[in-house]
Order: structure tokens, then C-alpha cells, then sequence
């Protein structure tokens, strides 16, 4: 099971940890209608692997995107989505799947979370 953290201890820890990573689970039309965390001034960049496809169905390529990121023992991997549900979903799949430690939930994900503490966004 992963563990759930708000949104300013993430960018927080996102900050001061080089080996972390923001995952946005979300779809395109999420990301290009909603917005989406801004980490170029923290020296990151978001990760845009989507959960599910833009018909709902299930991204089949999932794992594989992740893997792509070149993850370490160490990382710690931070899962943002629409509300928080999807992200915890996909973190706790990818969790069971790869058995990481530090896999983290963003509470409220974009809306209720990140928005909320006023984090950088671009849109």
C-alpha cells in the first residue's frame, strides 16, 4: 500500500530530494485543459503517464512507461491525478508490481490538493 501525502509536502520533498519523481496519471485532455504542476523552478520535470486511455480503458503500456524512467531503489515516485483517486490507484498497482519503498499519493490530486496550497502550475 502506498502512502498518501498533501500536495506542499510533496513539492516540498520533490524539492529537496534530486532522486524523485512527479507522475501524472491523468489524460491528455486533462493535462491540456486543466493544467498541470510547473517543476522547472525545483529542477524537475512531471512525468505524463496516463492510468487509463481517453475512452477509459486501461492503459496496457502502463508498467512499461513507468520502467522507462530508469527508477532507482531510492526514488521516490509522487502519483497526481484529477481527485487523488486515480493516482492511488496507479500507485498501488505499479507498488505491487515493482515493490518499490517510497511510492506516495498526492491527497486531492490537481483539484483539491495541488490548486488548493497554490503550487506552480502551467496551463
Amino acid at each position: 500500500m502506498i502512502k498518501n501525502i498533501n500536495a506542499e509536502k510533496a513539492y516540498l520533498s520533490l524539492k529537496e530530494n534530486t532522486n524523485s519523481k512527479l507522475i501524472d496519471v491523468r489524460t491528455a485532455a486533462e493535462w491540456k485543459d486543466d493544467g498541470y504542476a510547473d517543476l522547472n523552478s525545483i529542477g524537475h520535470e512531471v512525468h505524463f503517464i496516463s492510468w487509463v486511455n481517453e475512452d477509459g480503458s486501461p492503459n496496457d503500456l502502463f508498467i512499461e512507461e513507468v520502467k522507462r524512467l530508469s527508477i532507482q531503489a531510492d526514488d521516490s515516485l509522487f502519483f497526481i491525478c484529477r481527485s487523488g483517486v486515480r493516482s492511488q490507484h496507479a500507485g498501488n498497482f505499479l507498488n505491487s508490481n515493482l515493490k518499490l519503498e517510497n511510492v506516495f499519493n498526492i491527497e486531492g490530486g490537481m483539484e483539491f490538493g495541488w490548486k488548493s496550497f497554490n503550487l506552480p502550475l502551467k496551463s
